[in-house]
């Protein structure tokens, strides 16, 4: 709706401002790095692929190069950046005793010099970033997640083992941020903001809201106040379904929106109901297109009984002949 444009910038500058993210799962900085280590991480140490048997500083090096991924919890050799050693995955090298990392995860095979308030989660699997005191895990929803949505957040079983809705890439594993709505379907945070920016509001999995919309549903309220209704819609009720509080109603139509009387949200949608009347000029031309059908069905009538006709017509002087010869 056009007239709703003017609300779409203003609604995404407040809301981007009040959302609550997860933590990424342990990824390589936005910036190069420069040596020891590569782009993705500053270490004294490459490892020994395990699917493919070559030297890659990273799993990250690995996968953009090669046409497959690098599992590196699967990683079983190291080779020291120092004294060029080969030898098991290890915190320090057995040779020049260099400390790989200083955060070092023997689970993951993770070492970096970058202090990143790493954390290994055991109910994740995998290390996380910006520090085990700022989240929790839950275990419903098996993610780790901001404390102060501790108690009040929305439980969504298994909800980060699902894609992204939007990309459909990885969310378990991602290095991209998430966002998370009420309804606690997780999006990554750009492809969050790419929606709102193409003027989608509702979550993609289950259409609620994602994010208070109480502006917008006060300017529409005036929309249709400045809007009336021709006469013969003036009268007219439809049911309705909402889909932020999921209840039932029955309303007044019209043509600018369809306000839930529950919760007064318009992201609402026609349920089963009787159709809002038609206009006289429409009601004519149905009348007319109605006429037209019946006339054309009953000279298609006419024609079959006249063929049956004929054709009985026919089959008796052929028995009548047939007779004939026979006699």
């Amino acid at each position: 709706m056009t007239r709703t444009k003017g609300f779409t910038a203003e609604l995404l500058t407040v809301n981007c401002r009040k959302m609550s993210l997860t933590p990424r799962a342990e990824g390589p900085p936005e910036e190069a790095i420069k040596s020891p280590g590569c782009a993705h991480y500053k270490r004294k140490s490459k490892f020994v692929t395990p699917c493919c048997n070559k030297v890659y500083t990273c799993r990250f090096c690995h996968d953009e190069r090669e046409d497959h991924t690098m599992n590196r919890k699967e990683v079983s050799e190291l080779i020291c950046t120092l004294c060029d050693t080969r030898q098991p995955v290890q915190a320090e090298c057995q040779n020049c005793g260099i400390r790989f990392g200083k955060y070092t995860c023997l689970e993951c095979n993770l070492f970096d010099d970058e202090d990143k308030n790493q954390y290994h989660c055991n109910g994740c699997g995998i290390c996380r970033i910006g520090g085990a005191d700022k989240f929790f895990h839950c275990k419903k929803c098996n993610m780790c997640l901001p404390v102060q949505l501790q108690n009040r957040h929305k439980c969504v079983e298994n909800v980060s083992r699902a894609n992204c809705p939007v990309c459909l890439e990885d969310i378990h594993t991602s290095r991209t941020p998430c966002h998370i709505p009420n309804c606690g379907h997780l999006i990554h945070r750009v492809c969050f903001e790419q929606l709102l920016q193409a003027g989608h509001y509702a979550c993609p999995v289950c259409q609620t809201s994602l994010m208070d919309m109480t502006q917008l549903w006060k300017y529409l309220d005036n929309e249709v106040a400045r809007t009336p209704m021709p006469a013969e819609y003036s009268i007219c009720k439809v049911d309705i379904l909402c889909k932020d509080c999921h209840k039932e109603s029955t309303i007044k139509f019209h043509v600018v929106g369809l306000k839930c009387s529950f919760c007064g949200s318009y992201n609402t949608c026609r349920s089963e109901g009787p159709s809002p009347p038609v206009t006289g000029r429409q009601a004519a031309q149905t009348n007319q297109n109605l006429h037209q059908e019946n006339e054309e069905e009953a000279t298609s009538a006419s024609q079959n009984i006249n063929e049956g006709q004929s054709s009985s017509s026919t089959d008796e002087n052929q028995s009548e002949t047939q007779r004939s010869s026979q006699q």
